[in-house]
């Protein structure tokens, strides 16, 4: 969106662009990565064409994304749980669970019957 003509056209509409850091690819990794998040998990948002369709979705898109998506990078919890300080609590259980299935899984194939 460097292009004149591109330029012109967004000055008229009063619309400011802001262009990252030259050699700072990581600055915007956050937007970056919600776009491929909402490109690769919603991909039907490119076929909406009416103006009440595509009001709705961001909203339904996202509570999806806060409320109820697991996020890899702050250990598969919503960011809401996450937010409301339930995350830690969340991966102690799950981390509980597993150990507990683990032990269960042992004491069972240890004290099975030889065939």
């Amino acid at each position: 969106m460097r292009a004149g003509d591109t330029a012109r056209f967004m000055a008229a509409c009063s619309i400011a662009q802001h262009f990252g850091r030259p050699s700072t690819p990581t600055d915007q990794a956050w937007i970056e990565s919600l776009f491929g998040h909402l490109k690769d998990e919603h991909p039907y948002l490119d076929t909406l064409d009416r103006p009440a369709d595509l009001a709705r979705e961001p909203e339904r898109v996202r509570t999806h994304y806060n409320e109820n998506r697991l996020h890899e990078g702050i250990g598969y919890v919503t960011p809401q749980d996450e937010h409301q300080g339930r995350g830690e609590q969340i991966r102690r259980a799950r981390r509980d669970g597993l150990r507990q299935a683990d032990a269960q899984r042992r004491h069972a194939r240890r004290n099975r019957p030889l065939p």
